[in-house]
């Protein structure tokens, strides 16, 4: 192998693999890659946990490197040793103009090439820009030069990057692990709630076997007497039926009554309690578990219709014939009796509930915060909302496709949850807190409490949320 090519070959390893420098103070790390120290110094400027090796990632210990000073006369021999066959090859092999066997003495601007001025003549490079080799080299390494900055600190930006992707890495891991954690405790919560109520059903339903078992006992014993009577009686009555006139009309009455006033005992019939059966639609583990999410939501007035009459505790809101004088802004609902709630979600898990009770219309759920306050209904498209409404009598969820609800009972209030990452939200009867409907989207946006109220006067409210004992 030629001296140039080894040459050439220990220079590109001498290089720096962060700046793609030669090698200044080279450092060696635990796993065998070597740095200049400014380098390193600058790649784990600013981190405090983790220390990743810039060329192969694995975890590096803080200042687990040691100075190469061996390398770095090495790499000072070999540099010396470069310019010096440099200088010898440019003094010996001046190049040639292989179309006319002479040296090189001008450069073309335009083409970038280097020429013998027999080539400049035309049609060749007529009427470009063509210079003496020295003062084109010496203006093309300027701007080479110029380079050098920018390309160094382009790949110090990217390392930068890297190291902040790396912490973005360690951050993702510990919001995980965090969320893992909580969602552990819920569900341990939600368990122990489930394996209570299931004791406390189980118990019950034993209860109430013990209770109907003595019962059938004791109709049992009644029938196993009545046998016995009957069948005493039909002894003495086959008995008395052989005698003479007279010892058979002796205390006929008596015989003859307990014959006619014999009846068998009522047969037990039981009917197991539907509620010792199942788990009951109210689940206390679950009412609990939504009331840690409760919010106090409140009505934001410049948003309402103006003839939506909203309380002082932005708690209530009615409709009324006449308009209310407000000043006009682009947030408020000009179409339809709408009203928004004050708070917006972009995130958590959120839970409120509305009075609704003999109010004949209304619709309530969330929507975008962006809305259209012009548009009509239904909306469409982008305007879509998640709500449940009464409506000529007939429940309906309003969402991409509407969807009549057939409920087993006139709700009088609505409790409506939000869980913003999983993209539910779900509607609940304050009755007996069964479950309506649910909803599942992919939000990106905030969300908005929204309630449009029917053409009469009755009110609807925004309850305070009370917790649940069980």
């Amino acid at each position: 192998m030629e001296v140039a090519t080894v040459l050439s070959g220990f220079q590109v390893e001498a290089k720096c693999p962060v700046c793609l420098d030669d090698l200044r103070d080279p450092i060696t790390s635990e796993y065998g890659h070597n740095f200049s120290l400014s380098c390193i110094k600058q790649s784990w400027e600013n981190l405090q946990d983790s220390f990743p090796c810039p060329v192969c990632r694995h975890q590096c210990q803080e200042g687990a490197f040691r100075s190469n000073t061996q390398l770095g006369r090495m790499i000072d021999i070999a540099r010396l040793l470069h310019i010096t066959r440099s200088q010898k090859k440019r003094q010996k092999d001046l190049s040639l103009c292989e179309k006319h066997n002479q040296v090189l003495t001008l450069f073309c601007e335009e083409d970038l090439e280097v020429l013998f001025p027999l080539c400049t003549q035309p049609p060749d490079h007529q009427g470009h820009h063509v210079r003496p080799v020295e003062e084109a080299a010496s203006h093309h390494r300027k701007r080479l030069r110029s380079y050098i900055e920018p390309l160094k600190k382009q790949v110090a930006d990217v390392q930068k990057l890297l190291a902040a992707q790396d912490r973005e890495l360690l951050e993702l891991r510990e919001k995980v692990e965090n969320q893992a954690q909580k969602l552990s405790c819920e569900f341990e919560h939600l368990t122990q709630f489930l394996e209570h109520n299931q004791r406390a059903v189980f118990s019950r339903l034993a209860e109430e076997e013990k209770d109907i078992q003595q019962k059938l006992s004791a109709n049992r014993t009644a029938f196993s007497d009545h046998i016995a009577t009957v069948k005493g009686l039909l002894t003495e009555v086959a008995e008395k039926s052989v005698m003479s006139e007279v010892e058979l009309l002796r205390d006929i009455r008596s015989i003859l009554g307990r014959c006619e006033g014999l009846k068998p005992p009522a047969l037990y019939s039981f009917q197991l309690k539907r509620e010792a059966c199942c788990l009951p639609p109210q689940n206390v583990a679950l009412r609990k578990i939504i009331q840690r999410f409760r919010e106090e939501v409140t009505l934001d007035p410049e948003t309402a219709h103006p003839n939506l009459l909203v309380s002082k505790d932005k708690k209530c809101v009615t409709f009324v014939k006449k308009k209310q004088r407000v000043h006009r802004n682009l947030r408020r609902f000009t179409v339809s009796p709408v009203v928004l709630g004050s708070e917006g979600f972009d995130s958590g898990r959120h839970y409120w509930e509305v009075q609704v009770d003999e109010k004949p219309k209304w619709t309530m759920g969330v929507c975008k915060d962006s809305l259209s306050r012009k548009g009509k209904w239904p909306p469409s498209g982008q305007n879509r909302r998640c709500t449940v409404q009464l409506r000529n009598g007939d429940y309906v969820a309003q969402g991409a496709v509407p969807v009549t609800l057939l409920l087993m009972e006139k709700p009088r209030g609505i409790g409506v949850y939000l869980d913003y990452e999983l993209g539910e939200i779900s509607f609940y009867n304050l009755n007996d807190r069964s479950h309506i409907h649910p909803f599942t989207d992919t939000f990106s946006e905030a969300l908005k409490p929204y309630f449009r109220v029917g053409r009469d006067s009755k009110p609807l409210t925004i309850c305070a949320v009370t917790g649940c004992e069980g």
